[in-house]
């Protein structure tokens, strides 16, 4: 299997993504981000009676707004950083059984670190906690709006080969007193059509450790956009304006894509260009379609030793006309999940 080796320059959390771990609640209706970390970290969410015995603890374990509240004074006040009462307020109120509370809260959320340097080198210590997970299985957004926004997404399977998982799978460090945050990410996806590297339904390994953020408050908050480039690799530079918090998609409205990043830019300015970048549709080779995928994490803890929450996403676009944004953005298929991760303390390995 061949792997493209990524390097990034901002704190992804996600992330990952945060990986949700996710755990499911109830039996009727599993959500599949939280589901998962119940069964610790496994695939899909599935309503049968032995994900209903995974699940059956997680379900009463809700974030206590007293509990959480003192977490983050005791550990604010020991590491020297400030509350962010707001953001420790929102939280106060996700039932983490909920894939739809715990994405009303991050919506909420305001990033909140900020980048170290690039030569910045952090260390592993006894002061470093560890969010991990296992491979994660995103699960498809099929035409109904996402969890994570408002918008509804393609039913297709002309980007993501269908039947088979994509993947993500997570290791975010955070160190309280040194006040540092970086992660290592690997992704797994696989596409249905062709790139210049990968035949379809290949396969496509990717990693990468991200740069390292700092902060002065508590709960932190990140988030990050990459676009998973079939030349480049995975890099920040999406072609999209996000400002300080990142969007969660590439949509900007049910027609439209986010608005360029760079005015004046001889590829970015020009929406066909966007369109092509992200479009795995060459329409017989008679167009450019460069295949890249969007992807998106959040990530956010209240205090050391605390549960965090996290939301991945992946996106992209299938369709035989550069020139029709709003076609292209009809076509957007999407793979998404949140949900949260308990942290452990480095052990050295």
């Amino acid at each position: 299997m061949k792997t493209i080796l990524l390097v990034v320059k901002t704190i992804f959390v996600i992330l990952l993504f945060n990986s949700n771990v996710f755990a499911g609640i109830s039996t009727p209706t599993p959500t599949t981000a939280l589901n998962k970390i119940a069964s610790s970290m496994s695939h899909s969410a599935t309503n049968n009676a032995q994900t209903a015995a995974n699940i059956s603890s997680a379900t009463s374990t809700l974030l206590n707004s007293s509990q959480l509240t003192a977490g983050i004074q005791v550990s604010a006040a020991k590491f020297g950083l400030t509350m962010d009462t707001e953001a420790a307020s929102i939280l106060a109120g996700v039932d983490i059984s909920s894939t739809e509370s715990i994405s009303k809260a991050m919506a909420q959320l305001e990033t909140n670190i900020e980048g170290r340097d690039s030569d910045y080198v952090p260390t592993l210590d006894q002061d470093t906690i560890v969010y991990e997970t296992e491979w994660i299985a995103l699960e498809k957004v099929n035409g109904a709006a996402s969890s994570m926004n408002n918008y509804s997404y393609a039913t297709t399977h002309d980007v993501f080969k269908e039947g088979v998982d994509q993947l993500v799978k997570g290791k975010v460090y955070v160190n309280f007193k040194k006040r540092d945050m970086w992660a290592d990410v690997d992704v797994k996806i696989t596409l249905t059509q062709a790139t210049p590297y990968y035949s379809a339904g290949e396969q496509i390994s990717t990693s990468t450790t991200t740069g390292t953020a700092t902060f002065t408050e508590l709960p932190v908050i990140a988030d990050e956009a990459f676009r998973l480039s079939q030349y480049w690799g995975m890099t920040d530079g999406t072609g999209y304006t996000h400002g300080d918090n990142k969007a969660n998609t590439m949509k900007a409205s049910a027609t439209a894509l986010l608005p360029t990043c760079c005015s004046g830019d001889s590829f970015w300015d020009n929406t066909a260009d966007r369109v092509a970048e992200y479009n795995h549709d060459s329409d017989g080779g008679s167009q450019d379609a460069w295949k890249s995928v969007y992807l998106y994490g959040k990530f956010t803890t209240a205090s050391e030793g605390g549960t965090a929450l996290g939301q991945m996403a992946l996106e992209g676009g299938h369709h035989d006309d550069n020139t029709d944004e709003a076609g292209f953005v009809a076509s957007i298929e999407r793979h998404e999940a949140t949900g949260t991760v308990t942290g452990k303390a480095y052990e050295g390995n």
